[in-house]
């Protein structure tokens, strides 16, 4: 054998390592939509980093969001990224639609019948899930909601003692608490008799609704169903959770999840009188 043919050896062997790899990462991402952005490694770590897409993908496909009502032609892999930290940690992002609104598990809950896009960002360490959420809003690893403080307002707090029972209180209350509130908009073609003030709080959107007196506000609570679907003869299809609050000359309207409004909410006004 040549010296040249020598030379030649461990350049082929280096070449077909690549093919083989090259091939079996093809083969494993033609079942997703996309490809997915992989930060270049070398040979034992990119076997590393498939390992651990196969590892999320598999708990996608079993977490409790996906597993409920996830649409699986849906499933896409968006993004592979291989975190500076120790152990080695890799962070894998899929797009997936569900059949309705919500997060894990809503076996008995009422649910509206939307198709909601969700992104789930799963962090794999040593073969195994350390975090899964969902719409940085669901855990779904410890089945709740992710736990976010709401940012504070700038102007200085103020002590607020009285009953929320229009918009003016209704502001007064929420700074009370140290929580910024700035008007959004105003919408005159509303779900009410009534234009909607969309107000932003902490960077969360709720829809006020205030009436001429307290004996309108409450007519037009009880044209609302149960669940929060429908308004007089309307049929409403929400792109989250809706949520109705009473009292004095408002209703207040929140659509998602935030467990800090929610909870906000539910101590200026009592429990809602209608949603899911």
């Amino acid at each position: 054998m040549s010296q040249q043919q020598k030379n030649k050896k461990p350049a082929l062997i280096a070449t077909s390592i690549g093919v083989i790899v090259a091939v079996v990462a093809g083969l494993y991402f033609a079942s997703l939509q996309s490809t997915p952005t992989i930060e270049p490694t070398s040979l034992p770590e990119e076997a590393e980093t498939l390992k651990a897409v196969g590892i999320a993908k598999a708990y996608v496909g079993s977490s409790p969001t996906f597993s409920f009502d996830g649409i699986s032609d849906s499933l896409d892999m968006m993004i592979v990224n291989v975190l500076e930290s120790y152990p080695v940690q890799y962070q894998i992002e899929f797009e997936f639609d569900s059949a309705h609104s919500g997060y894990g598990n809503r076996d008995g809950q009422m649910l509206a019948q939307v198709i909601t896009p969700h992104k789930m960002s799963i962090i794999v360490s040593e073969g195994q899930v350390i975090s899964a959420v969902t719409d940085d809003t669901w855990d779904e690893l410890n089945h709740q909601y992710v736990l976010k403080k709401l940012p504070s307002g700038d102007k200085p707090v103020q002590t607020f003692d009285g009953t929320v029972v229009d918009y003016d209180t209704l502001l007064k209350a929420i700074n009370s608490r140290g929580l910024g509130a700035e008007l959004v908009e105003k919408l005159e073609d509303s779900i009410f008799s009534v234009s909607a003030t969309v107000v932003s709080v902490g960077g969360i959107e709720i829809q006020v609704f205030e009436f001429a007196s307290e004996q309108d506000a409450l007519s037009a609570s009880q044209t609302v169903s149960e669940d929060g679907t429908e308004i007089g003869l309307s049929v409403i299809r929400w792109m989250d959770v809706p949520h109705f609050y009473t009292q004095g000359n408002l209703i207040v309207l929140y659509v998602g999840q935030n467990p800090e409004i929610l909870n906000l909410l539910d101590s200026l006004f009592g429990n809602q009188f209608a949603g899911m």
